[in-house]
């Protein structure tokens, strides 16, 4: 898949984003893999590309904001068909355990 890759942190001005052609992930048992048709870009992925946030692990391909369409379903994935329209948003973290979370809400 074609992806705009960050190897290393560095300024804006030093051109540290690259694109390259990247292997396909395989989606896990209960996860769908999503073929990104747009994605934003927000104040988080600067933080990230200039390396005032450190990624978790490098390369890292920025943008947590997307929209698509479903392309393949993990085995198990039964709430979403290939084809669906979807949005990807941003989320820091979700306790899984509360009425949102249940209730699949999590966003709220």
């Amino acid at each position: 898949m074609k992806a705009c890759l960050l190897p290393f942190p560095a300024p804006l001005e030093n051109k540290p984003l690259e694109f390259a052609e990247t292997p396909t992930p395989l989606p896990e048992a209960d996860e769908v893999l999503v073929h990104v048709h747009a994605c934003g870009v927000c104040r988080t992925d600067l933080h990230v590309v200039e390396g005032e946030l450190l990624p978790k692990k490098s390369p890292v391909i920025p943008g947590h904001q997307a929209v698509g369409t479903v392309e393949k379903l993990g085995p198990q994935a039964t709430r979403l068909s290939v084809g669906a329209r979807v949005g990807v948003p941003w989320l820091h973290r979700t306790c899984g355990a509360c009425e949102f979370c249940r209730t699949g809400r999590e966003n709220l």
